[in-house]
């Protein structure tokens, strides 16, 4: 199995500097911003939740010879399968904004948990690169943290709370 480039650790932690930035701004900006800033983060996540689910994608369509040995064809046809699903949990948390914004993030924070399970079962098989799950456990842990910064501070700011 081939080690994670330090350009992917590099481009994955930098991938969180939007969610950062609009976390910082719901929390430290007026409050008459927040609902775009919420529109924004729920749509970044979206879009994060997307690209978790291509990498298993991208790994299925690669060369065979990062696949480990035997069952390689199994593990193909279960990454493309459920490849698909994390970017199908962004738009089901997409759709939800629509209707209640913090309904959108709850399901984004029990779709980045559910990415993190599966990423740490497909690892523990030997099925992703060294070095991956500890930056993907610092990516995905930090986007929940925001998520649930984001939750409290929407919560707070709610007539009667």
């Amino acid at each position: 199995m081939k080690r994670l480039p330090l350009l992917a650790i590099i481009t994955a932690l930098a991938s969180l500097l939007p969610l950062i930035g609009c976390t910082c701004a719901i929390l430290f900006l007026s409050p008459d911003h927040t609902p775009r800033l919420l529109t924004a983060a729920v749509g970044y996540g979206a879009v994060m939740l997307s690209f978790l689910g291509a990498v298993h994608w991208g790994m299925a369509l690669e060369q065979p010879d990062i696949m480990p040995a035997g069952g390689t064809q199994r593990l193909t046809n279960l990454r493309l399968a459920v490849g698909g699903l994390p970017a199908f949990i962004g738009w089901i948390g997409l759709c939800a904004a629509t209707v209640q914004e913090l309904a959108g993030l709850m399901t984004l924070i029990a779709g980045f948990a559910a990415t993190i399970v599966v990423e740490r079962m497909a690892w523990r098989r030997g099925a992703m690169p060294r070095g991956y799950m500890t930056v993907q456990w610092f990516v995905i842990c930090l986007a929940e943290l925001c998520f649930v910064a984001i939750l409290a501070a929407c919560m707070g700011m709610r007539p009667g709370s």
